[in-house]
């Protein structure tokens, strides 16, 4: 039960980071490398494999299907381009919930499971952090961060449903539709760390002599104020925005912007493959 409180528990580092360091893009930058090396590195060593085995080969194609398919649908069907990515992302986070609720099902009898090791417990806790940043990472750019919090609140209360249950689901987890559905759903989620959304917000308030007009990105935030009169003009940029609002004519403060982010989201990615070797081993 202690690994249960843990584990659900855990899920609140997300909402807790993302105030720590709000669009802060160098950590936007570490936490793509992070995420995409943890949770592709899972998705690719772990999830597709055991779709495999219990599916068959059919599963590959339908992993394919699910990280190609809506990159089609929207070149196919513009008008539908952002209805079909947020069918994308709700089907890629349903893929979380299924793993998680295969996690709180381990948790409850992992000692039953023969392939099992005494430090299963440890690992699924661990595994909590990168899932629950990745919630954070997909699901606050299209749907806000309220969508968040019910986000996480469903993680918990699928955890809790597995934990319930307990190995009652493993005939279920083990059959070859659901294998072929965790096929879909895992290259679908992938998809999703591969094509992370950015979020705008418009804002503007229509006064006789002044406009404001606010941007905000899930990566980089600008903020302009312009105001305006008769005879003159004046332009004011915020620190924020004099750093990330670069024109060509700033190449040198462009590429020291690029060297960052790449540096950064490499520190993302080796720090997400060191976890990943830690929870294999803990596995």
């Amino acid at each position: 039960m202690i690994y249960l409180i843990i584990s659900i528990a855990v899920l609140a580092i997300a909402p807790l980071l993302a105030k720590l360091f709000q669009a802060t893009p160098r950590f936007e930058s570490f936490l793509s490398g992070f995420l995409l090396i943890v949770l592709g590195g899972i998705i690719v060593a772990e999830l597709l494999p055991l779709s495999i085995k219990n599916g068959g080969w059919l599963a590959i194609p339908l992993a394919l299907l699910g990280l190609t398919g809506p990159s089609l649908i929207e070149k196919l069907f513009h008008r539908a381009a952002d209805s079909t990515h947020q069918l994308t992302l709700l089907v890629g986070f349903s893929g979380l919930l299924l793993h998680t609720m295969a996690d709180g099902a381990s948790l409850n009898d992992f000692s039953a499971i023969d392939s099992a090791s005494k430090w299963l417990p440890l690992a699924i806790v661990l595994h909590r952090i990168p899932v629950a940043l990745s919630v954070l990472w997909i699901i606050r750019p299209v749907f806000g961060f309220k969508a968040v919090w019910l986000a996480l609140f469903s993680l918990a209360l699928f955890t809790i449903f597995g934990y319930v249950l307990g190995l009652q689901l493993e005939p279920a987890m083990n059959s070859m539709s659901f294998a072929w559905l965790q096929a879909f759903v895992s290259g679908t989620l992938m998809h999703v760390l591969l094509h992370r959304p950015h979020r705008h917000e418009h804002s503007h308030s229509a006064l006789p002599d002044n406009h404001s007009h606010e941007h905000k990105h899930e990566t980089v935030e600008h903020d302009h104020q312009h105001s305006h009169s008769d005879p003159t003009h004046s332009h004011s940029h915020t620190k924020e925005e004099s750093k990330d609002s670069m024109n060509p004519h700033h190449e040198h403060g462009l590429t020291e912007q690029l060297k960052q982010w790449d540096r950064y989201k490499l520190l993302g990615s080796l720090l997400g493959a060191a976890t990943l070797a830690i929870l294999s081993e803990l596995h």
